[in-house]
């Protein structure tokens, strides 16, 4: 389902470095084009080897002729984490969505103790301040089931899928998965992205 009458859909995907913010913006690419569309993607992220801020955006379609999301007009944002679902929530558009993951990954001053980390409802209330509709999934309990924490990533592309906002099939999404990563890792990824494909039509229903 194409988000927009531009024919273009528009997803923004916040996290923090080491999450795999960025391997999750490149494969959702690489099976957009195994599908052929037309694909953009931009980064914009600060020190995130060091666990830094990392936002990046994926326009799929005819009219994603740059990489850049205007705020207020994404059709769906994916937030690895509490907070930082939080930061680029002013970026999706009223009618769009909010995929978060539950996790939460305290930033080095909470764990200092020279800030404090928000509760659920204030996170909650701020995004909901730019769209009212949030799904909130577990993926980091997801990513464990699948074998690995290092797998969240694929578990939130599963995820983006059950969606159904961004034009990309499961098979799609499964063979290109299997053809980026080693054959080590197939079986950890592909219960991953079938958690996460599973849990978001489960949460839709409720």
């Amino acid at each position: 389902m194409i988000g927009n009458a531009s024919n273009t859909v528009d997803i923004v995907i916040s996290g923090v470095g080491g999450q795999g913010v960025l391997t999750l913006a490149e494969i959702l690419a690489k099976i957009a084009l195994a599908e052929s569309h037309n694909v953009r993607v931009g980064e914009i992220h600060g020190m995130a080897q060091r666990g830094g801020h990392v936002v990046c955006t994926v326009r799929i379609g005819d009219d994603a002729l740059g990489p850049i999301i205007n705020p207020g007009s994404a059709d769906l944002l994916v937030g690895f984490e509490q907070v930082e679902t939080v930061r680029e929530a002013h970026m999706v558009k009223k009618e769009g969505l909010v995929l978060m993951s539950s996790h939460v990954q305290y930033p080095v001053a909470v764990s200092m103790g020279q800030a404090t980390y928000p509760n659920h409802d204030e996170i909650t209330s701020s995004i909901k301040k730019f769209c009212e509709k949030i799904v909130e999934i577990d993926a980091m309990s997801l990513a464990r089931d699948s074998g690995s924490t290092m797998a969240m990533n694929m578990v939130l592309l599963g995820c983006i899928i059950g969606t159904d906002i961004v034009p990309i099939s499961l098979e799609t999404a499964m063979k290109t998965v299997c053809e980026v990563f080693p054959k080590r890792f197939e079986a950890i990824n592909m219960k991953a992205v079938n958690l996460g494909f599973e849990a978001f039509r489960s949460s839709s229903k409720s």
